[in-house]
């Protein structure tokens, strides 16, 4: 069985009491989904044989503790011992889990004691916020920040959700991070964007003025952008160089594409028209493209997509079909 190893590696945090405040949102998503057992139960595992705690013995295990541990906070629950059970009683804690996310699903994420504010924009939406210290940030469709109402202590700390230009405030003693699923991105007072859907393959990060760090979640080495610089990850880090008032594009309702595929320019079409598409069995249709389109209809954008990547697709009501 093929098992996502993003999640166990999330899960080991959690189980580790290292989640932040945003990958247990995460976790939240995750207990509610009803899935990814198989990675739970691996981690369960896992846990129960690096503890060194005695003979095994399921009933050792103290069920209403833990689940006392998990309502009482929805911060990550103290490091367990988990005794070396069988299967059985890690199938006990994956219910407990579940019933868990009756308490998660109407909190909000807590950061140092303080409960964050959130912000969502709908399909086809774009919602501007002014953050305590003067930051402004633009959301794009269907994106949503966390942020507290006050920043205190030395960093000015964001998690974003979907995609956000930032236009942030210069302050040379507080640095201002936006945390993302898979990359973190470190600025004193800049303006850049910000591209973190969870369903889409890359998470970008583009620079409009000034200079912006970037690093892998869970990795110390940082990346300098400059402005017009743009980083993508997809597991491998690629960088390349953009117009940067290129940046601005959606703001002004201009879809611009940068040497993307049209599995990557896909999701972006989905949020955008309200559509749904479907790729058949070739993996990698056509080649990657360079294309910026202005109040064009999707008819227009698909077909000139299709002649410049060589790709052939069917438009139906609210479906692509993409071969």
């Amino acid at each position: 069985m093929n098992m996502d190893q993003e999640i166990i590696l999330l899960l080991r945090k959690y189980a580790a009491n290292n989640c932040s405040a945003h990958e247990l949102e995460q976790v939240r998503q995750i207990i509610a989904s009803g899935k990814y057992y198989a990675e739970w139960e691996a981690v369960l595992l896992e846990e129960s044989l690096t503890e060194d705690t005695g003979p095994s013995d399921a009933s050792d295990f103290k069920q209403a503790e833990v689940l006392n541990r998990i309502n009482r906070s929805i911060k990550p629950v103290k490091r367990l011992i988990f005794p070396r059970w069988s299967l059985g009683a890690a199938a006990a804690i994956l219910i407990m889990l579940s019933a868990g996310y009756l308490f998660f699903s109407n909190r909000n994420p807590v950061l140092n004691n303080r409960t964050l504010l959130s912000v969502s924009s709908s399909d086809g939406q774009q919602k501007k916020i002014t953050l305590a210290d003067g930051t402004e940030v633009t959301l794009n469709s269907l994106s949503t920040i966390h942020y507290k109402d006050i920043f205190n202590g030395g960093k000015r700390e964001v998690y974003l959700e979907g995609e956000a230009f930032f236009n942030v405030v210069h302050d040379a003693q507080h640095p201002f991070i936006v945390h993302t699923q898979k990359l973190n991105v470190h600025v004193l007072g800049t303006s850049f964007n910000v591209s973190a859907y969870i369903h889409d393959k890359k998470t970008t990060v583009s620079v409009a003025t000034g200079k912006v760090g970037v690093n892998v979640s869970n990795s110390a080495y940082a990346n300098m952008l400059l402005p017009g610089d743009r980083l993508s990850y997809n597991g491998n880090i690629q960088t390349s160089h953009i117009n940067p008032d290129d940046i601005l594009g959606w703001q002004k309702g201009i879809l611009i594409f940068h040497q993307e595929s049209i599995r990557d320019i896909a999701p972006v079409l989905e949020r955008y028209y309200g559509v749904h598409i479907y790729f058949g069995k070739n993996n990698d249709p056509g080649k990657q493209i360079t294309a910026a389109f202005k109040q064009k209809t999707l008819q227009q954008v698909m077909m000139i997509l299709s002649q410049t990547a060589g790709f052939t697709y069917k438009l139906t009501n609210n479906e692509i079909h993409i071969d």
